[in-house]
């Protein structure tokens, strides 16, 4: 019998190699979201510490107050800045997520395709296997007689 060989195993590979893509690519939009929310806290701890660097002082000059209120104003609309980059990654993260789902599910749905036909290739070698076996048995038995 003729060794197996899987008609789409093309497609299979290449939908296998699509799915990693997708999933890659998800990735780096999570760790691209991951350093928007660090970069937001990392403001946010600089906002802070200068507050309490100003405010922690026993007298505070009215140019320093009016510097920190500028400052503050910097800093939300910093924070709002990456915060609306944020919830626009996000819905980048969940259409991504969406595409590695579908791809996955069609290179799975090609893997047992081809497990299926495996299965029935190595039934029908088996019986061909026992088929010739059965041929030769009888083929012995009268040549002894």
């Amino acid at each position: 019998m003729k060794r197996f060989q899987f008609s789409l195993d093309r497609v299979r590979s290449w939908r296998a190699g699509k799915a990693a893509f997708e999933g890659l690519k998800l990735e780096q939009l999570r760790e691209s979201l991951e350093a928007l929310k660090m970069e937001r806290r990392n403001i946010d701890v600089e906002r802070s510490s200068s507050e309490w660097a100003v405010l922690g002082q026993p007298s505070i000059e009215a140019s320093e107050l009016q510097s920190l209120d500028v400052y503050r104003s910097h800093a939300r609309t910093r924070i709002r800045d990456i915060e609306n980059r944020e919830r626009q990654m996000e819905a980048q993260v969940e259409q991504q997520r969406q595409r590695v789902i579908i791809a996955r599910r069609d290179a799975e749905l090609l893997e047992r395709l081809k497990r299926k036909a495996l299965d029935e290739w190595q039934a029908a070698s088996g019986r061909e296997q026992e088929t010739l076996a059965a041929e030769l048995y009888l083929a012995k038995r009268v040549r002894r007689r």
